[in-house]
């Protein structure tokens, strides 16, 4: 069974993580310890489809390996919110 290559992309902001069709395989959140809780927002670059939002408590770290083929992003991947965070580190196809 052929299995793709893992790429692993740090994000602080809005925007593009990845133009192509890709899977989410983990992900990493950081607490920036400001007060609140923190949260990302992943969606579709092409139909801004919310295919995933995650949570993390303050002055915490979230992580999470997803199973199997993990998440689809058919039209690639952007963050499209991030509050209260140091980072985010998303584990991808490449």
């Amino acid at each position: 069974m052929y299995k793709s290559d893992v790429k692993a992309v740090r994000v602080t902001a809005t925007g593009a993580v990845f133009a192509g069709r890709t899977r989410l395989r983990g992900i990493v959140l950081v607490s920036d310890a400001g007060g609140s809780a923190g949260g990302v927002t992943l969606q579709d670059n092409t139909d801004s489809a919310t295919l995933f939002q995650g949570d993390v408590a303050n002055g915490d770290v979230f992580a999470l390996n997803i199973p199997e083929d993990g998440i689809l992003f058919p039209g690639g991947m952007k963050v499209s919110a991030i509050s209260n965070l140091t980072a985010a580190t998303l584990l991808i196809d490449k």
